[in-house]
């Protein structure tokens, strides 16, 4: 009786141990950025990064706060200046154009068959 307790424990905590994501499937891309297929968020590896100097190394970002990010950036030259909310909205960054920039990240990344990005 005490051997099929502690086997049906083991078991029931082995099964919420796998569901609850601690085995989120990540992919890196070109070295520089990963992908995780599990939740859909991104992240830079390195801290020097050109092409997307707004986002801070080792931070996951999901679409929404890699726009507001992007956003943030955009406007910090202007930080100080006063101008009215639909001169800043004219020169930020859409919502549109920073999807686009995290989907051609992401866009060679096949979750049903995950593999390394490499040059």
């Amino acid at each position: 009786m005490i051997v099929f307790k502690k086997l049906s424990l083991f078991l029931f905590a082995s099964i919420t141990i796998t569901s609850c994501g601690m085995f989120d499937t990540t992919v890196k891309i070109y070295g520089a950025y990963e992908y995780n297929c599990s939740t859909g968020e991104l992240r830079v590896l390195n801290s020097d990064d050109p092409i997307l100097p707004f986002l801070k190394k080792k931070s996951w970002y999901n679409q929404e706060e890699f726009h507001e990010a992007h956003v943030e950036h955009a406007l910090e030259p202007y930080e100080d200046m006063p101008m009215s909310d639909s001169t800043l909205s004219k020169i930020s960054p859409t919502l549109e154009l920073s999807n686009s920039m995290f989907n051609e990240l992401k866009m060679y990344v096949d979750c049903e068959n995950p593999k390394d990005i490499m040059f």
